[in-house]
């Protein structure tokens, strides 16, 4: 018997993605059941989703973050019995096959407790996002696998091991859930899948991604890819991020590791490439300083 799938997907004011996503997962071979999680819009966000036959969606009151509004619908999808839990952002499209594909990875394999598909991105479908991710324990660095090459250049490899998937879309075996437990909401946007992924592997589970299967990525639709945030939650989430993995390193190794961090940060945003130069550069040095202070969740102001 297979396993029943439940994706989550997490809407805040991008109700045109939203429903494109839920239409993708709804149109999908498997049978998928749909739960939207709408992180307090406060707009038509809600009623247009509720217009959706068979989908269940969860209203919460107040913007919580990206993996404590995700949690809220896991929770949800693993009290109606999911075997597996599939993360899809708003702003992905979802083929048919994919969901069924991933599935059936899980499915070969009890090792694996974590499959993503490739990415690709939604205006250049013949463009790769990622194939996995790649995060060096020594410097705290992650690279996205296969990161701008042509999607007709992927190796065969049906599963290739990885360290991380991207959480954009990534399918998840509920023991994992029972063994790691819920994403973490200290990050409230961005490195929670890394996290989540490392996390896994130390519990005994391996990640993969499946090269068979692909999902349609836009990236950067609810914080805006010019916004200074941006830098903010990257700078002091990958502080977070490289200070718990790996666990157990010395003071001089985390010490090495935390000052690369912020290097690579800082030089990112000084670049002006997708924000302002100088708004980057003072969001960037922000998050170091809460990260120093102790600070998660929201930005304080």
């Amino acid at each position: 018997m297979s396993l029943s799938i439940a994706a989550i997907v997490l809407n805040h004011r991008t109700a045109d993605d939203t429903i494109l996503a839920v239409r993708s997962l709804k149109a999908a071979d498997a049978d998928v059941s749909v739960i939207v999680v709408d992180n307090a819009s406060g707009d038509d966000s809600v009623p247009r989703l509720q217009a959706i036959a068979g989908v269940d969606v969860i209203q919460l009151k107040d913007n919580v973050g990206f993996p404590a509004g995700c949690n809220v619908g896991i929770e949800r999808a693993l009290r109606v019995g999911a075997g597996v839990v599939m993360l899809v952002n708003s702003d992905v499209i979802v083929p048919p096959d994919a969901p069924g594909v991933l599935r059936a990875i899980l499915e070969q394999d009890a090792a694996i407790g974590i499959v993503g598909p490739v990415v690709r991105k939604r205006s250049s479908p013949d463009i790769v996002e990622s194939a996995g991710v790649r995060y060096d324990q020594e410097t705290g660095r992650m690279r996205l696998i296969e990161h701008r090459v042509s999607a007709a250049a992927l190796s065969p490899l049906v599963t290739r091991a990885v360290d991380a998937v991207a959480g954009c879309a990534m399918m998840v075996r509920r023991e994992v859930f029972d063994v790691v437990g819920p994403l973490s909401e200290h990050y409230y946007f961005g490195f929670e899948d890394l996290d989540f992924c490392l996390r896994a592997r130390q519990s005994g589970f391996s990640t993969v991604c499946c090269r068979s299967a692909f999902v349609l990525h836009e990236g950067q639709r609810s914080i805006g890819r010019r916004s200074t945030e941006r830098a903010y939650f990257a700078t002091r989430n990958h502080l977070l991020l490289a200070d718990r993995h790996p666990p157990g390193s010395t003071s001089l190794q985390r010490g090495k590791r935390l000052t690369r961090v912020l290097a690579l940060n800082l030089a990112h945003a000084s670049r002006g490439e997708e924000m302002p130069r100088f708004g980057g550069l003072r969001s960037s040095l922000a998050g170091a300083w809460d990260f120093v202070l102790g600070r998660t969740g929201p930005r304080r102001r």
